[in-house]
């Protein structure tokens, strides 16, 4: 009867544990989700591979995606905290990789290549901390 009554608190033991996690770890998913947006947002640098062009890249809080100053119209299709996966107007995507604090890299479709992210500096003329850059 010992064997059956410790096999029983196991059981609940068990159940009890799984529960904890899924409540534990649906709040962190929550959480995560909501500041997903604040870690991609921001402006970045990359430097082009055929021209050696320096393009500009913002993202804003609402996700919006800004290239060279021109606002673009892209579709957010996936968010993660390793990834943000835009769907443009030619159905191309445009893949933001991160790390546990910014993004690092551009993944871009049409180009099929991969540019390493720099965090720009702050226009010199301006002294504002707003974004620079507008919609075209």
């Amino acid at each position: 009867m010992s064997v059956k009554r410790n096999l029983t608190l196991f059981g609940v033991s068990v159940i009890a544990g799984l529960t904890g996690v899924f409540t534990r770890s649906s709040r962190k998913h929550t959480t995560q989700q909501s500041s997903l947006p604040l870690l991609y947002s921001g402006t970045w640098t990359y430097s082009d591979h055929d021209d050696h062009r320096i393009h500009r890249i913002q993202i804003n809080p609402d996700l919006s995606l800004h290239i060279d100053n021109h606002n673009e119209p892209a579709t957010v299709e996936q968010i993660n905290t390793q990834e943000l996966v835009y769907l443009d107007s030619f159905g191309y995507h445009l893949k933001i990789q991160a790390n546990e604090q910014r993004p690092v890299a551009l993944y871009d479709e049409a180009d099929n290549a991969t540019y390493v992210l720099v965090a720009a500096k702050p226009s010199p003329k301006s002294s504002r901390s707003e974004p620079t850059l507008t919609d075209s």
